[in-house]
């Protein structure tokens, strides 16, 4: 059912902003959990890896700011696929109730800029070893966050939701621990 359709059963706009509102979960989640991983596991293993502050940070915001320019063209090229093949289809069937694939790419790119922030920020403040400390607390926490955040839009557990995000970019961060101690430079 696509988001008119809805609207027009239910007969409301509070419908509608809900709709939009849970539509858009899967492009904040993968932006924001994306690129703050990725970031994260970056910065570690850069930092570890080097010793340096600087090149860690450098490395990270140089990721952060490619990947949220990827992730936006991501969701935007895949929603606009969904709706062509949904379009060309035999039965003609509406696509998922999703946002746009314009508004896709914007969420997408905003959350991922944002969560890619997270990570770095200790960098901007503290010298390398409390800066990665402090990265990885911070990171995880706010992973932590986001998945309780989604756990209460899909009706979830909120410990599971939160759980799910740390344990992956937990394994994120151990692998660039590990490439860093297998190779320093």
């Amino acid at each position: 059912m696509n988001v008119r359709a809805a609207v027009a059963t239910t007969g409301g706009g509070d419908r509608l902003q809900a709709m939009i509102a849970n539509a858009a979960v899967r492009e904040v989640l993968m932006g924001a959990q994306d690129n703050l991983t990725n970031v994260m596991a970056v910065v570690i293993g850069v930092g570890l890896g080097s010793g340096e502050a600087r090149l860690a940070a450098l490395a990270g915001m140089a990721a952060a700011v490619a990947e949220a320019i990827s992730m936006a063209g991501v969701l935007y090229t895949s929603t606009l696929a969904e709706r062509e093949l949904a379009a060309d289809g035999p039965t003609g069937a509406e696509p998922p109730a999703r946002i746009g694939p314009r508004m896709a790419g914007l969420v997408t790119g905003v959350a991922a800029m944002v969560g890619g922030i997270v990570p770095l920020a200790p960098f901007a403040v503290l010298p390398l070893r409390a800066a990665l400390l402090a990265s990885l607390v911070v990171s995880l926490a706010t992973l932590f966050a986001l998945g309780i955040a989604t756990a209460s839009i899909t009706r979830r557990s909120w410990w599971r939701g939160g759980l799910r995000l740390v344990l992956i970019a937990g394994a994120a961060a151990l692998a660039a621990a590990l490439v860093a101690a297998a190779l320093p430079v």
